[in-house]
């Protein structure tokens, strides 16, 4: 199913249930699309992963799907297990450290924004942004600065890879050289950079493979396909016209669509996983004493190979 046709179902409901407060497209968008990725996230777990050639302590994701819930680390092909970071201490040197582990972190550093380019990359300015070539940030309330032909901005709600220019500005890969609107004011932008960290100096050249639970497939547009299983959609679908219920105040019936929702969901989820092991329900620590030395995670004896 497409996100188009989700929407005219939703619609359908909406009249169907005589909710009375104004549903916007843009309302109906924000609730259905969160529902899919976070019903995605919690039924169906894609699997993905992204390497890196070991180099220092700090790596940063960079695949659009990284949700952040990590199932497993491995250097070498040998199993790093996770370490919390607060255990960690600061400036320890490597001969200090008994055995390697890794912890996640996102910085989320924020900065307002003076002028945004027309040009090809296109320059933010901000005063002492701080931030880094390969550093993410979201942006948002930008006034100005949107395609004119669909009056769509270019950068607000939109998360992307910087280029350090100056400490005064920095760049994103965004061809604003023609068929835009003029920068008005205001602006802000959020960094999102996710970050796996090393307790210790690995082997530089070494092969670092971190394995995650995937998001969903992001919409480009109402026509992209929706990436759930069909018997996932109406659990989206309900739960968008439960939130749009409740908050005109009809919380029994707009419970019984979330009940409904939920249901759907469980259902899914005990027949698909019927006989897999879920590894990922026991604490990230005690991973590491369920899974063999080398890392198989869907080996869950204990026994060395």
């Amino acid at each position: 199913m497409r996100y188009q046709e989700a929407y005219e179902l939703i619609d359908a409901g909406v009249i169907a249930g005589g909710i009375e407060i104004p549903v916007s497209h843009n309302l109906m968008e924000i609730y259905f699309d969160q529902a899919v990725n976070d019903i995605a996230m919690r039924a169906v777990r894609k699997k993905d992963f992204q390497s890196f050639s070991s180099s220092g302590k700090e790596y940063v994701f960079t695949k659009n799907n990284y949700s952040g819930q990590v199932y497993k680390v491995e250097l070498d092909q040998a199993d790093v297990p996770f370490v919390d970071e607060s255990a960690i201490i600061s400036n320890v040197e490597d001969d200090d450290v008994s055995k390697i582990g890794y912890y996640i972190k996102t910085d989320t550093s924020t900065g307002s924004i003076t002028n945004v380019s027309q040009q090809n990359p296109t320059f933010i300015t901000s005063a002492a942004h701080g931030l880094s070539t390969g550093d993410y940030v979201v942006f948002s309330e930008i006034k100005g600065h949107y395609i004119t032909s669909t009056k769509k901005s270019y950068l607000n709600g939109k998360r992307f890879s910087i280029t350090y220019n100056t400490d005064n500005t920095f760049t994103v890969a965004i061809d604003s050289s023609s068929g835009t609107t003029s920068y008005s004011s205001g602006g802000f932008w959020q960094e999102d950079t996710h970050k796996l960290y090393l307790t210790k100096n690995p082997d530089s050249g070494n092969t670092l493979k971190v394995y995650y639970y995937a998001k969903p497939e992001p919409k480009a547009s109402i026509a992209s396909r929706i990436d759930l299983p069909e018997q996932l959609i109406p659990a989206a679908i309900h739960n968008t016209l439960g939130h749009f219920l409740n908050l005109g105040g009809n919380l029994q019936v707009g419970s019984g669509h979330m009940g409904l929702a939920k249901k759907l969901e469980q259902e899914y989820i005990d027949t698909s996983r019927a006989k897999e092991p879920m590894p990922h329900m026991v604490p990230n620590p005690m991973q590491a004493f369920v899974t063999t030395r080398n890392g198989s995670i869907e080996n869950l004896t204990g026994a060395d190979d």
